[in-house]
């Protein structure tokens, strides 16, 4: 077989082999084959995006509404490397971490079919099979948020799927301003499309939203620190690591970058973007648990990615930049934020002495990593958004300092999740090799991806530069100093406790909804209390109908919650739309 035909083969198998293993895993004959190779389900795409990608496109008219699968494209390169990587290292982390969960097959189905959707919309080449396996990404990974069963877990599950379904909406919305009659635009097509569009402005407006509920953009982003702490670590690994990249992979295909200016849209990231940079901040080191302290932190870093958005949509010009810096610090990232959620469940299994010692050292790299540190891949890719920055349209003074300050507290944070996750067991305790190896060897690609990143490779010497040393140092050693500064003030004067709840703005909308619910109880008590007389006989049948109907609606409630249920009407659904284009 040729290296074209491998890559073919390489390309079906990338999405399809997580897929069937999901299918096969509710089957009792089939379950021990599938459980044996589930965390080895993101080999395929590793082995494409490694050594097979560019050879081959996949094209089938079989497929509802057509599909075009590939891998050629710098973005879905890099974006494929990241997301095989991450995947396939949770998995085998999945493996030990699960291992005497009694709901491990039904974690599997969840976590294989998040992983199938993942791959999928990055090898996707048009616009019906990006929002198949969008779709598919965002609803299975409920599964993976609820699957502890306790009561934060079904919140978080709760928060997740309702802003999930306005994303949804959000991006539905678009693709239909985008493709009109013809659903199978290629993704290539459509910032010339949307640029050309009467309705640029709103398409652009749309696919922000849409895709930044997945990204954790501001106001965007509640269901991140509920969604973490809930979810099993590995599983946690992924949705910030990889799933979250889904709405940025979302921006850079949907948005008219280098096609239009859009100064309004460009603007608003920016702020937005270094609003968020803060806010993430500010919000985790007031909170005490570690994976939430993670979620903060997304939500701070994708901050930094959101404002380099904004740059590249105020000038097109900038945009191949713009890509560029975002498709690195997205893989660093990736690569940092995933070691550090894998770290704390190592940590949870490590006591003192030399094992607690090298946990701590392990937890250190990446959150330098986040902070920025000389000779870090996170200084590197601070490098490359510093570098567009003096291509922004206003702002070019004070944007760079904003970056140096975020880098601070950055550093703030870190600091605080290293003391937070550092392993508190007296007992000498070592974790398993099916816990370190795989999360070693997250550490380790890390490093690789210092010394070959996705830029040019003059650009290494930029990292040994005086001027680029102490650029990344000072911001570390600030954070640092403010960080010992701190603890010696909380240590020496009173106890002051601040801890915000996570969820944070969801806490004022639940007080005024629980606020008017109580008005409007109130309200059917007052007219209840009325008698019936007075209100008029002809009101009788009406007050009844609508018992009957809120009757009607609970049952329909409790009947649509079944799996299965959901099941048969996803089905008449995907036959509806196939028979559609039939005719």
């Amino acid at each position: 077989m040729t290296l074209d035909g491998l890559a073919a083969e390489a390309t079906i198998a990338a999405f399809a082999f997580p897929l069937l293993l999901a299918a096969g895993m509710p089957n009792r004959f089939l379950r021990p084959l599938a459980a044996a190779l589930a965390p080895w389900a993101a080999l395929p795409a590793l082995i494409l995006a490694v050594a097979l990608h560019g050879r081959a496109t996949i094209v089938s008219s079989a497929a509802v509404l057509g599909m075009r699968l590939g891998s050629a494209g710098t973005v879905t390169r890099g974006f494929l490397l990241l997301t095989a990587c991450l995947w396939l290292v949770s998995s085998l982390f999945a493996r030990a971490y699960l291992a005497g969960d009694p709901h491990r097959p039904r974690f599997w189905v969840f976590f294989l079919a998040t992983l199938s959707g993942n791959v999928g919309l990055v090898l996707a080449e048009d616009v019906a099979s990006f929002y198949l396996f969008y779709g598919l990404m965002t609803f299975a990974a409920y599964g993976l948020i609820v699957h502890d069963g306790t009561g934060a877990a079904r919140r978080a599950g709760r928060v997740y799927i309702v802003m999930a379904l306005l994303g949804e909406m959000s991006i539905l919305g678009a693709f239909l301003l985008i493709v009109g009659a013809d659903i199978n635009v290629a993704l290539q097509d459509v910032p010339r499309v949307v640029a050309a569009s009467a309705t640029r402005e709103l398409v652009a407006a749309l696919v922000l939203v849409g895709f930044g509920v997945k990204a954790g953009a501001l106001f965007l982003h509640m269901w991140l620190p509920l969604a973490h702490p809930a979810a099993p670590i590995p599983a946690s690994a992924v949705l910030s690591g990889a799933m979250i990249k889904a709405g940025v992979l979302g921006w850079l295909r949907f948005l008219p970058l280098g096609a239009a200016a859009l100064p309004a849209h460009g603007s608003a990231c920016m702020v937005a973007g270094i609003a968020a940079a803060f806010f993430g901040v500010a919000l985790g080191l007031t909170q005490r648990e570690s994976k939430t302290i993670l979620a903060y932190s997304s939500v701070s870093q994708m901050g930094f990615m959101t404002a380099a958005l904004g740059v590249g949509l105020s000038n097109p010009g900038a945009a191949p930049a713009v890509v560029a810096a975002i498709l690195f610090y997205a893989m660093h990232h990736a690569l940092a934020k995933g070691a550090l959620f894998l770290g704390t469940g190592v940590a949870r299994a490590t006591g003192s002495g030399w094992p607690g010692g090298l946990v701590a050292l392990g937890l250190s790299l990446p959150a330098l990593d986040l902070a920025g540190a000389p000779l870090s891949s996170g200084s590197l890719a601070k490098i490359s958004l510093k570098d567009i920055v003096a291509q922004a349209p206003w702002g070019t003074t004070w944007l760079p300092w904003l970056l140096s300050a975020g880098a601070v507290a950055s550093t703030l944070l870190m600091i605080h999740f290293v003391r937070r996750t550092l392993p508190r067991s007296a007992e000498r305790l070592v974790p398993g090799a099916g816990l370190w190896v795989p999360w070693a060897s997250l550490l380790l690609l890390d490093v690789v991806l210092l010394v070959r990143p996705p830029i040019a490779p003059a650009d290494l010497g930029l990292l040994v530069a005086p001027g680029t040393l102490w650029a990344a140092a000072w911001p570390v050693l600030a954070g640092a100093a403010i960080a010992a500064a701190g603890g010696r003030l909380l240590r020496r004067g009173p106890r002051v406790r601040v801890e915000l709840p996570p969820g944070d703005l969801l806490y004022p909308i639940d007080a005024a909804l629980m606020k008017l619910k109580r008005v409007l109880l109130a309200a059917r008590g007052a007219w209840a209390s009325v008698d019936v007389q007075q209100r008029g006989a002809r009101l009788v049948p009406i007050g009844r109908l609508s018992d009957r109907l809120l009757g009607a609606v609970e049952r329909g409630e409790v009947a649509l919650s079944a799996f299965g249920a959901i099941g048969l009407l996803f089905l008449l659904l995907a036959v509806l739309v196939a028979a559609a284009q039939r005719f």
